[in-house]
């Protein structure tokens, strides 16, 4: 077996890991914020639920982080804040007002803190470094496969059901934690070997003199802060937009959910290639540069299709930046401090999404208090926030690939239209000549009958 067959054999369970975790993710977090418009929230309110996520889900990452790095090994985070994150959406059964919603999503974002870096080191320690971008893209495909099927179920099944908002959301809730459950049990299946290196026993638990002397990591931090500002500043309004304005219905949120994620299966597919081999910074630009169309899209949007266009958008840089990023991270952070340093990243985001949310949330509130009517404190908050995406997207020109690439992303795509031309004229090709195949034998059954009724004739 060649090293990219076990490569792969000892991912399985990260696989799996990732569709149910994704299923489970996927059949109620897309309908939390329209499950908070529709108990009344403000966009006020709508604010503090999305800065308070943002805030609480990366705080922790890095002391999280850093423990990890030093004990070696990273499955008992995954497995503890797996189930904690789990079983914190069964509180959503009883809430009523959305302050409890609010509170109980805060708390189930301070147990997702304690995956994220231990994930994140963990897929870097088992993945071989020059097929990261592939093996990246095969795991958000394995996730969004998972999440896309759980959200048109659970669309499906709130609409059937209808009625009280605690009877419409039961089944899903219930759902959301038994896959909850099951994703962290898969991980058991891991096999994960506790290694500590000279550089990890020698250095203390908050010694960040890697990290500071890493450029390319201080000028990611600092390019994503604002961008990540500006574009969280519209999150607390999309919900606000879907329910107020279009007034869609719930089998609508989930199609609306789900475009995004079928149209980044298929960019997945090509991405994962592209980056390895023409490097990560022009997708970077070209990805977080172009999501500024999104909130740009909601301003303008009078019905549905808007939001459907928005999605479809949104599901194609969605899928680069996330494959990319990801991979750029693992690129340029310290093996010995990969968890802690990117919970650092994920801290500085999380600081900059808290405070860009809370502002977006209460821009609508101060503008109608100065006079301006309707929607438009809507509208003007989406411009803020796309201008602000646009010009953060930019920013990343700023960062530095750390290792030379072969090839380019011009190149590359050439490259991928070229091979599937020639697959799709080979396939063509064997489909004519079994075609002239089955010609053949017919001519051969023919002649065959032939024979046989003149033999007939003869007798």
């Amino acid at each position: 077996m060649s090293s990219n067959e076990e490569n792969s054999a000892s991912l399985k369970p990260i696989y799996i890991r990732q569709i149910l975790f994704n299923f489970s993710s996927g059949i109620i977090n897309p309908y939390v914020s329209i499950y908070a418009v529709q108990l009344g929230a403000s966009s006020e309110e709508m604010g503090w639920l999305r800065s308070l996520t943002n805030l609480f889900g990366n705080i922790l990452q890095v002391p999280w982080g850093i423990v990890s790095d030093k004990m070696g090994r990273y499955l008992p985070a995954i497995l503890i804040g797996g189930l904690l994150s789990a079983l914190l959406w069964l509180p959503l059964l009883i809430v009523a007002e959305p302050i409890q919603l609010i509170s109980i999503i805060a708390l189930q974002a301070l147990a997702t803190s304690i995956v994220a870096p231990a994930w994140a080191s963990l897929i870097g320690k088992m993945m071989i470094k020059s097929r990261r971008g592939v093996l990246t893209s095969y795991i958000n495909i394995t996730a969004s496969i998972g999440s896309i099927g759980a959200t048109l179920l659970s669309g499906y099944i709130m609409t059937i059901i209808g009625g009280s908002l605690s009877n419409m959301y039961m089944i899903p809730i219930i759902l959301a934690t038994l896959f909850g459950i099951l994703s962290s049990i898969v991980m058991v299946k891991v096999r994960e070997e506790k290694k500590i290196s000279k550089s990890q026993t020698s250095s203390s638990w908050i010694d960040w003199t890697e990290l500071k002397r890493n450029v390319n990591f201080q000028t990611l931090c600092k390019v994503s802060f604002v961008h990540s500002f500006f574009m969280s500043m519209s999150w607390p309004l999309f919900a606000i937009t879907k329910v107020q304005i279009i007034g869609a219905d719930m089998m609508q949120f989930a199609f609306i959910s789900v475009i995004s994620g079928l149209i980044g299966i298929i960019v997945r597919r090509f991405i994962g290639r592209i980056t390895d081999y023409a490097g990560r910074k022009t997708l970077l630009v070209i990805s977080r540069a172009g999501i500024f169309i999104y909130p740009t899209l909601y301003a303008l949007a009078t019905n549905i299709n808007y939001l459907f266009l928005a999605e479809l958008i949104v599901g194609v840089f969605g899928a680069i930046s996330g494959i990319v990023l990801f991979a750029y991270q693992l690129d340029i952070t310290p093996k010995n401090q990969r968890g802690a340093g990117i919970a650092l990243y994920n801290t500085v985001i999380g600081v900059a999404t808290f405070l860009g949310s809370l502002s977006g949330g209460y821009m609508p509130f101060i503008l109608s208090l100065a006079g301006v009517n309707s929607f438009l404190p809507l509208q003007i908050t989406y411009a803020i926030s796309a201008i602000g995406r646009l010009v953060g997207g930019i920013l990343f020109l700023r960062i530095k690939e750390p290792v030379s690439y072969p090839s380019t992303v011009k190149r590359e795509l050439t490259r991928i239209v070229s091979e599937d031309i020639e697959r799709t004229r080979d396939q063509i090709k064997e489909i004519d000549l079994r075609g002239e195949m089955a010609d053949q034998e017919f001519e051969k059954d023919n002649e065959w009958l032939e024979g046989m009724r003149e033999k007939k004739d003869e007798k």
